[in-house]
């Protein structure tokens, strides 16, 4: 074998090596995945940090008023008067009397990412019967097991903190919502790491005792992110993290690539911040998975068997880990829109763009500060925030990201 059918060989077991990766991470996912159907009967409070116009918000209400699981209390923090948020969500409370709202303004800080200040000032109006928490997105869609399957494992005694992931939903199909359903949905199915000690602030649930002991005034101090620093102080303490595969919650996700790239880059810069580790994984990992593609082609131009083989294995992988998936997604209660599982499958067979997109946003993260969240740009310095600029709020961008002690299910 010459020099330049070995080098092929080489990049195609690379390339091949991380799309069988993602197949197979895909395929245990689906096998390993259990939709919860215990309800406990205890009273659970939930906190939402909220900005700008929160279009669909009534979404979410009449989602959360179809829990199995009834949540006891609702209390909404916002920045101030003049935020949009503000009128949105005092507008919808007479609409929903059987949902128990709580309106807060929490202030503006320069001191820790906005919506960490929000989350202080909802915590803030705890009593002391509302022993389960739990803190959620505004933008999430969840299923009628969502509250009961985060609140069992706490009120059995088996966890301290219960987790689970977005599962973006799209609601069009375009270039945009092709490329960050799967991105997303790659993240959604991957293992979670004990050593990366990750969570989402999505549906993120917790002990009274446990909430009490992480502190979280201290916690949030200068934090840009509550999810990452809540892991850390969580992996200090000892506690019991327990990530459950059925809670992939349905997240509508918009059509616009900008948006949607500039999510991305704002998640693994934050990533970046609080782990080093995991970004410098990803940043090899697609890097290495663009580098071999766009050598795969280059071969193939010049009809190298090896690189033609390799193309056609490549989207022979893609298009059963899309599949699979596809399965998941139905499993979860989530439907694609007409035609977005055909676009999803062209897009796989197209080797490049995916790929490079991906790799872009990972890469542009190698910039840790400013981070531009909402409306307010964060300067941070070793993890800390250390000021911020903002202007008047506007829609909160849609669109990436992911224990100690921890578990699977």
């Amino acid at each position: 074998m010459d020099f330049f059918a070995l080098g092929t060989a080489i990049i195609a077991a690379v390339a091949l090596g991380i799309a069988a990766t993602a197949t197979a991470s895909a395929a245990v996912f689906r096998a390993r995945m259990l939709i919860p159907r215990e309800v406990p009967g205890v009273p659970v409070t939930l906190v939402l940090a909220a900005t700008g116009p929160l279009p669909g918000l009534e979404n979410l209400f009449d989602a959360l008023l179809g829990q199995t699981l009834r949540p006891a209390r609702l209390i909404v923090a916002v920045e101030s008067r003049d935020d949009p948020a503000h009128d949105r969500v005092e507008a919808l409370t007479a609409r929903y009397p059987a949902l128990p709202i709580e309106l807060v303004v929490a202030g503006i800080s320069d001191e820790r990412a906005q919506k960490c200040t929000n989350i202080l000032g909802a915590l803030a109006r705890l009593r002391p019967a509302d022993s389960y928490i739990v803190v959620i997105d505004a933008d999430i869609r969840p299923q009628a097991w969502w509250l009961a399957a985060l609140i069992a494992p706490l009120a059995a005694g088996r966890a301290d903190i219960v987790n689970g992931y977005r599962w973006q939903a799209p609601q069009t199909v375009s270039l945009a919502t092709v490329i960050g359903a799967t991105i997303e949905r790659a993240i959604a199915t991957l293992p979670r790491l004990d050593r990366f000690q990750l969570l989402w602030g999505g549906s993120l649930a917790v002990t009274r005792q446990a909430l009490d002991r992480i502190d979280m005034p201290a916690t949030l101090a200068h934090a840009v992110t509550e999810d990452l620093v809540i892991a850390d102080r969580a992996a200090a303490l000892g506690l019991c993290v327990l990530t459950r595969r059925g809670l992939r919650v349905p997240t509508p996700l918009g059509d616009n690539l900008a948006t949607l790239w500039r999510f991305g880059r704002r998640q693994y810069q934050i990533t970046h911040v609080y782990r080093p580790a995991a970004w410098w994984f990803a940043a090899a990992v697609t890097a290495a998975d663009g580098a071999a593609r766009v050598g795969l082609v280059v071969a193939a131009s010049a009809l190298d068997p090896i690189a033609l083989g390799a193309l056609i294995a490549l989207g022979v992988l893609g298009t059963l880990t899309t599949g699979l998936r596809h399965a998941i997604g139905r499993r979860l209660g989530v439907a694609d829109p007409a035609g977005f599982a055909l676009a999803q499958h062209l897009l796989v067979w197209a080797t490049l763009p995916l790929a490079a997109f991906h790799a872009s946003l990972v890469w542009a993260a190698a910039v840790r500060s400013p981070v531009t969240w909402a409306h307010v740009r964060y300067t941070i310095r070793r993890g800390r925030v250390v000021g911020a600029s903002r202007w008047p709020a506007r829609p909160a961008q849609p669109g990436l990201r992911a224990t100690n002690r921890s578990s699977n299910e």
